[in-house]
């Protein structure tokens, strides 16, 4: 009983998996928020370096929906993941816990493939 009950916490738990929405409604939402939230920052182009920001197409999306929502890097980074950057510049956007999905699958969607 108890292991049903912590399975099905996990679930709740949107840091833990990541669905790449590939709906244009969704990727549209996306790009829409990528560029009022993250140009700052951040190349245009998510494969480019921008002004302070790195290149975000690379990021799993648990380290993505942290950084974006707190500022901060999670404590623990996914096995072979190193991040680009280990400044602290990073700004946490809260607002976008709900919408960290969205600009994730856009980033995704305009991945060049190497």
């Amino acid at each position: 009983m108890k292991l049903i009950l912590i399975l099905g916490s996990l679930l709740w738990l949107p840091s833990l998996y990541s669905q790449v929405l590939t709906d244009q409604a969704s990727l549209d939402k996306g790009k829409k928020l990528y560029l009022a939230n993250c140009i700052q920052c951040h190349n245009k182009d998510p494969n480019k370096k921008g002004s302070l920001g790195p290149e975000q197409v690379d990021t799993p999306y648990e380290v993505f929906q942290v950084k974006v929502v707190t500022g901060r890097y999670p404590e623990k980074f996914p096995k072979g993941y190193v991040p680009k950057r280990k400044t602290k510049a990073m700004r946490p956007f809260p607002k976008l816990k709900d919408d960290v999905k969205y600009i994730y699958s856009w980033i995704q969607s305009v991945k060049v493939k190497k």
